[in-house]
């Protein structure tokens, strides 16, 4: 049996790739019930609380581990490659969470999770389109280029000189903006010293 809300629901399960949540379902005006019985009418699969997917569907996984956690925000490698900085698809994906986040079930999917002062949490702070061409939370290009530098030791030679070059080439680089969040982070020396030598 066909309900009210199957049309709107089918839209927001379409729009995102597959992937649906029971707050998403609330915001759309389905009561719980309602949405119970969507998930068993639809074969959908439960795969966190309140997160549900279709089985058919291949899931985004940037995408679905945003819906299971909101409050993490792709960031280093994963950004880069959001941002189109690199080649290389993240392998653990890479996100960043406020330093007072239990992070604990994340790094139980496999996820690799930077801490960050709560102050630093939001700068920078974006949208940006999965390949799937969903939107996830991930920081911008200026950020992530601090936060590169910032950990450097940590990244393959490779990616760094290619993430800086192709950075430094971009036509939508805001130097000034990277020069202020520098500041921010306390390593405007560092920033210059690189950006120098790519620019």
């Amino acid at each position: 049996m066909i309900t009210k809300y199957d049309k709107t629901l089918n839209s927001i399960l379409e729009a995102n790739v597959g992937i649906i949540t029971s707050a998403e379902a609330q915001e759309a005006g389905a009561t719980r019930p309602a949405f119970s019985d969507y998930v068993r009418r639809h074969g959908l699969e439960r795969t966190s609380r309140g997160v549900y997917i279709d089985p058919d569907v291949f899931p985004d996984e940037m995408a679905l581990l945003q819906k299971r956690f909101p409050k993490a925000v792709f960031s280093h490698d994963s950004a880069l490659y959001l941002h189109d900085l690199t080649d290389r698809e993240p392998m653990p994906i890479s996100v960043t969470v406020d330093s007072n986040y239990n992070a604990g079930p994340l790094r139980d999917q496999g996820v690799r999770v930077h801490y960050v002062k709560p102050e630093w949490y939001e700068l920078g702070l974006t949208e940006v389109k999965t390949p799937g061409g969903l939107n996830v939370r991930a920081y911008d290009k200026e950020r992530t280029i601090c936060d590169l530098i910032r950990k450097r030791a940590a990244f393959d030679p490779a990616v760094f000189g290619q993430a800086i070059r192709d950075y430094s080439r971009s036509k939508d680089k805001d130097l000034a903006r990277l020069s202020s969040y520098a500041r921010t982070m306390n390593m405007e020396s560092r920033v210059y010293e690189v950006m120098e030598v790519a620019l």
